[in-house]
């Protein structure tokens, strides 16, 4: 394998992301949720008055589709976890503790991706990466 100077980040960001994503959908899975209904719970756990629809899309919307995402509020709300009221999604009891379940598993994702990267590493990481994606004409953030 080449030297880490003489490879290109783009590959290794692809990889990253595919290896992640595949990891947490698994674990989530393991927990009756999926990964767009873990977005749509964690929101109303930062919104506990209730968030609009639109603002959700808006906030989950570099994610997945609006589609994704619509389906996973349609999914939340049937399963009992999201009611939805005079234009505002909230989180029910059962929503709540289905994002506690969920809250866990993320933690020890986390925890499992961290191992043996100082916070000083992972800081670096995300600045190298916020930068990669402007100096090339991106514009991503994340809430």
């Amino acid at each position: 394998m080449q030297p880490p100077l003489q490879q290109p980040i783009g590959f290794w960001t692809a990889r990253a992301g595919e290896a992640i994503r595949t990891r947490t959908q698994s674990r989530l899975a393991d927990v009756a949720v999926s990964q767009p209904e873990w977005w749509v719970l964690h929101q109303l756990s930062l919104h506990t008055a209730g968030m609009g629809e639109r603002e959700m899309l808006a906030t989950i919307g570099p994610n997945a589709t609006d589609e994704i995402i619509a389906q996973a509020i349609d999914d939340a709300i049937s399963k009992g976890w999201v009611e939805r009221a005079d234009g505002a999604l909230t989180s029910t009891a059962a929503g709540r503790e289905r994002f506690a379940v969920a809250a866990d598993v993320q933690r020890e994702l986390n925890a499992e991706r961290r191992q043996g990267i100082s916070d000083a590493d992972y800081a670096t990481t995300i600045e190298v990466l916020q930068r990669t994606i402007r100096n090339v004409g991106g514009d991503a953030w994340h809430w």
